[in-house]
């Protein structure tokens, strides 16, 4: 008889998008490990009746010391594989969190692990990188899929695509995975909360300027008209502006610039909106509105993992394991 799954430990936890995702599924959080200060804030906020420890920095974990758990869960740093990075790869220090996270898994045995990453990894040196994870996870004695899911189709309107991975101990013997279906779209008016974030006259000269009459833009759009399209998203983090329609351009930490038009005023993107476009519902948000800053709460968001997502593998991982 196969061993009930029941908790998990939340590596490279940033603000508990994943942590979040598992707990709906019915999983207990047994620890979490992170190096930023400013995340561990927001995460010990939002799971404010949580009794486990944050173990810190992964690379110092002394792996007899942290308690058992039948899941691993990480969204280890994707800065060096992503295409807005410089893509160094595990050249950079960053990129080789991977490995630690494969000795953590050979150290403690948790029968499942989830990894998520940019898709950017798949092709990463021509995908000799993704061949070299693979390998490693492999011969660690798991059975591993991978696949990009895109958050859009998952409950939230957000284009956020990425590769997940999953690993099924041998130990399990052999288990049919299924990967979660897509889902039907949902609307993008709910997701915002438009209240005092908006333009200003002198904003909208600064937009203007900045933005509809540069060289890349000079007569493609006029403000008049943007104002016109309710819920429209606009994103002006590349060069040329960009228009979007019931859907979010993928949110990223350290770029800002997405705005969106509601009742004919143009709003900047809030932190607290960010996190609903990643799958955090009110009830949660409440928890650090107002006690971290806007900034660093589209920073977080940008970096998090999409709830719904990770609660969709999860619930298809519990069911995979009934049906094997």
């Amino acid at each position: 008889m196969r061993q009930r799954i029941k908790t998990f430990f939340d590596f490279c936890s940033g603000i508990g998008g994943g942590r979040l995702g598992l707990e709906k599924c019915g999983l207990t959080c047994v620890g979490s490990s992170d190096t930023s200060r400013l995340a561990n804030k927001t995460y010990g906020l939002l799971f404010d009746e949580k009794e486990d420890q944050n173990y810190g920095n992964l690379k110092r974990i002394n792996c007899d010391k942290i308690p058992n758990f039948d899941v691993m869960i990480a969204g280890f740093p994707c800065q060096t594989f992503s295409v807005i990075g410089r893509q160094k790869g595990t050249k950079d220090p960053r990129g080789q969190i991977i490995y630690y996270l494969v000795d953590i898994l050979r150290k403690k045995r948790p029968s499942i692990f989830i990894f998520e990453n940019v898709k950017g990894l798949l092709t990463h040196d021509r995908g000799k990188t993704f061949n070299e994870i693979l390998m490693a996870l492999s011969a660690s004695q798991y059975s591993v899929f991978y696949k990009v899911l895109n958050s859009i189709d998952f409950g939230v309107p957000h284009m956020r695509q990425r590769v997940y991975i999953i690993g099924f101990s041998k130990s399990l013997g052999t288990v049919s995975f299924k990967w979660p279906e897509p889902q039907n779209g949902v609307s993008i008016n709910k997701f915002f909360n438009p209240t005092d974030n908006y333009m200003s006259t002198q904003d909208y000269d600064w937009f203007s300027t900045k933005y509809l009459t540069n060289e890349k833009n000079i007569g493609k759009f006029k403000l008049e008209d943007i104002l016109e399209m309710d819920n429209v998203v606009v994103d002006t983090r590349m060069s040329d502006l960009r228009l979007y329609y019931n859907r979010m351009p993928t949110l990223r930490a350290h770029r800002d610039g997405i705005y969106y038009v509601h009742d004919r005023k143009m709003y900047f993107l809030k932190g607290t909106e960010a996190l609903r476009f990643q799958g955090f519902e009110d009830q949660m948000i409440i928890k650090v509105d107002g006690k971290v800053s806007n900034r660093h709460l589209l920073q977080q968001a940008g970096n998090a993992m999409t709830v719904n997502v990770i609660q969709k593998i999860g619930n298809s991982i519990l069911g995979s394991l009934k049906e094997s």
